[in-house]
């Protein structure tokens, strides 16, 4: 079933009685004001709000992946001894 999309204000519709008449029809309320914002994500703002308090005094990893880290760990770099391979 083909759709068109038609928006406008309720008396731009009016105008198109004649073209909509005998046609089924859904009517979606959009809000009243045009590129209003939306409510923000709190429970996720405050999640991130948490991670970021915890690596507060973290070290950052430069960009390894965890899995390298994770193997020169076990090679006991963690200790000062040189990871071999």
């Amino acid at each position: 079933m083909a759709t068109n999309v038609l928006e406008g204000t309720w008396e731009d519709m009016v105008k198109k009685k004649k073209k909509l008449q005998g046609k089924r029809l859904r009517v979606e309320i959009l809000s009243d004001t045009i590129g209003s914002k939306r409510e923000p994500n709190r429970g996720m703002l405050e999640a991130l709000e948490r991670i970021r308090e915890r690596q507060k005094d973290m070290a950052p990893t430069g960009g390894e992946s965890g899995v390298d880290i994770i193997r020169r760990g076990r090679a006991g770099e963690m200790f000062g001894y040189e990871p071999t391979e």
